[in-house]
């Protein structure tokens, strides 16, 4: 009994021996001199804090919730442009002029009704008097009041017609005035001098602050992990949040429509397209490396791992990647000496 398990024992140990071998010969032996022959060079991996989307096509888009719209109440012709695309602008400051044959005909409207709401007023307060004394039926005394009535819902659905509209200083007959209803940058001007303009035509595009939104189409497969609050990072380092996540892809593609806002506009204008970055969150045990150090192995990724004078090669699961570096998980950790130059070199040795 004793002696099996003596053998036993000397096969365990001469197995652990070949699989230490075994692992030795994957790994290579270099000297100084051959290292610098073939011109490797390393640089440490760095715990990945997130994992780079990168390129992904957006757009820059009017802020959602401070964007106002300016739109013409009347019908009309633009007679002139007070405000152009780009102007700061303060509360109530005039945009354009609209000469309108609809804005001459509500404003007669206006003192037609003004009229007639006088009158009725007048008369239900004879036709009041006259019940007292008993000369007329209560009945005629009402239709009176009603008629009265009548006339002041008249009055007002005609003030309301022109409340939010103004005739400016040495207007034309028919002329109205377009103004900002909020301060803010005119960030898209949509009528031009001798245009002729619908009833509720928008004209004005308002920002109320200096922000922009972006909205960006996302890789589908990712869904999961896009969330309010992610950073976004433009092609010129501005940086922004993400504030909302289509629940649908986008029409005739595998996409998802994001959108970010920038708190500053600088530079960027509304409707141009260029490219951003979102930032997810990187799992546990995620690193950074260079990108040059991956290495394609048929299915496999590799990366080399020095250790003095020994080269490892470390399958890794790529999980994204940047222009410069590649965030990915495997049997790495922060610190460890990745071959950044000369890895494809190292995997033709390691191959033979």
């Amino acid at each position: 009994m004793l002696r099996f398990s003596a053998a036993r024992r000397a096969l365990t140990l001469a197995c652990l021996a070949i699989g230490t071998q075994a692992a030795q010969a994957a790994d290579i032996q270099l000297d100084a001199a051959q290292v610098q022959r073939l011109g490797l060079r390393t640089e440490a991996a760095v715990a990945a804090e997130h994992i780079p989307l990168d390129r992904l096509p957006a757009e820059i888009a009017a802020p959602l919730e401070s964007a106002r719209t300016v739109s013409t109440p009347f019908a009309g012709v633009v007679a002139g442009i007070a405000a152009d695309e780009g102007a700061i602008v303060a509360a109530g400051a005039p945009l354009a002029r609209v000469q309108s044959r609809d804005f001459l005909a509500a404003q007669a409207d206006l003192a037609r009704s003004g009229s007639d709401a006088t009158l009725a007023q007048s008369q239900a307060r004879r036709d009041d008097a006259l019940l007292a004394e008993g000369i007329i039926a209560r009945t005629r005394a009402d239709e009176t009041r009603a008629r009265a009535s009548d006339a002041q819902a008249r009055l007002a659905q005609a003030r309301g017609a022109l409340a939010q509209v103004s005739a400016p200083a040495n207007a034309a007959p028919g002329e109205y005035e377009l103004r900002a209803p909020v301060a803010g940058r005119v960030l898209r001007r949509m009528i031009a001098p001798g245009q002729v303009v619908n009833a509720f035509e928008p004209a004005f595009l308002l920002g109320a602050n200096d922000g922009v939104d972006v909205v960006l189409q996302a890789p589908v497969a990712q869904r999961a992990a896009y969330a309010p609050g992610l950073a976004v990072v433009m092609d010129d380092g501005t940086r922004g949040s993400l504030v909302a996540v289509a629940a649908a892809t986008e029409s005739g593609s595998q996409s998802v429509r994001l959108r970010a806002r920038l708190p500053q506009a600088k530079h960027w204008l509304v409707g141009q397209r260029t490219s951003a970055r979102l930032e997810l969150p990187a799992p546990s045990g995620s690193v950074r490396v260079p990108l040059a150090a991956l290495v394609p192995d048929g299915e496999r990724t590799l990366v080399f791992v020095a250790n003095g004078t020994r080269y490892a090669a470390v399958q890794v699961e790529r999980l994204g990647a940047d222009a410069q570096s590649a965030i990915v998980r495997g049997a790495l950790k922060p610190g460890d000496a990745i071959v950044a130059s000369g890895a494809s070199t190292l995997k033709s040795l390691h191959a033979e």
